[in-house]
């Protein structure tokens, strides 16, 4: 573990340890994948993470990390996100409790907007955020149209 990511995450863990803090750090691949492998997250529930240049690998490194299986929130806004990463999110089993995802402002295209559509995994979201994404109108009848996603209570699909 990097003594930068290490450094990053006291600074941004709170008293508790339940919520991790870490928006606009520029991370990156690297920091993204040491992250997601520091089982100092294992008591997080929520990882706020936006603009952190985390792109699809970070993506697939927090949605296989075998440390956040009480994560509640995830926010990975603006974070270069794309299909492949959205896919994993997606799929991931690693994330039971995990009810809230913004992946905001990526560029997750039709194939990540089908995977939320199409996974049993999408029926625990209460929010679901994939707002100004690249998907078009096959994602978005996809997402709109998903028994999956029934339940969501808050589902942000609106490209502009």
């Amino acid at each position: 573990m990097s003594k930068r990511v290490d450094d990053l995450i006291k600074e941004g863990l709170s008293e508790d340890g339940s919520i991790l803090n870490l928006r606009d750090k520029f991370l990156g691949l690297r920091g993204s994948m040491e992250l997601a492998n520091n089982p100092i997250l294992k008591n997080v529930k929520e990882l706020i993470l936006p603009s952190n240049q985390c792109a699809d690998e970070g993506a697939e490194a927090l949605a296989n990390s075998p440390y956040l299986e009480n994560l509640e929130i995830l926010n990975l806004n603006h974070n270069e996100i794309g299909d492949d990463g959205a896919i994993a999110l997606a799929n991931s089993t690693h994330l039971p409790k995990l009810n809230n995802l913004s992946v905001f402002g990526n560029v997750i295209g039709d194939a990540g907007a089908q995977a939320f559509a199409n996974s049993e995994q999408s029926k625990k979201y209460i929010k679901l955020d994939l707002y100004k994404n690249q998907f078009g109108s096959i994602g978005y009848k996809a997402l709109t149209e998903s028994p999956n996603l029934k339940n969501c209570e808050e589902l942000e699909v609106y490209r502009d």
